[in-house]
């Protein structure tokens, strides 16, 4: 049986996606390669502990971006200062951000403007 399709790789890596593993651990891995902590075991259990925290009491969770990087990001994308981006803008500013999975509801045609408040709410 080769390797590709053996049913425990393909097991975990639903698992993987379905938990979104790899976004977490990029995330921290970013917020670690950021901050650069003296103890760094300690600090990822920590940026842990907040996580499970916002979760269950539905607080703002770690995050290596403040609003006002998030609102710095914005206002580069809009140089014309409409309070305007496109869509694609929208798309790399959240990915900058860390923001890989986002209201996947939200329909957005290529030719559609995203409006600060809209991204603000989302970033």
């Amino acid at each position: 049986m080769a390797y590709q399709n053996c049913p425990k790789k393909l097991e975990v890596e639903c698992y993987i996606k379905e938990h979104r593993i790899d976004e977490l651990f990029q995330n921290l891995t970013a917020m670690l390669f950021f901050k650069l902590p003296e103890n760094p075991k300690q600090y990822l259990a920590e940026q842990l502990r907040l996580l499970k925290a916002s979760r269950d009491d539905y607080a703002e969770p770690p995050s290596l971006f403040t609003e006002d990087n998030a609102e710095s990001i914005f206002n580069m994308l809009d140089p014309c200062e409409k309070k305007l981006i496109t869509s694609d803008r929208y798309q790399h500013a959240l990915e900058t951000l860390g923001i890989l999975q986002h209201d996947k509801t939200m329909e957005i045609d290529k030719n559609e403007f995203i409006s600060k408040n809209v991204y603000m709410s989302v970033a």
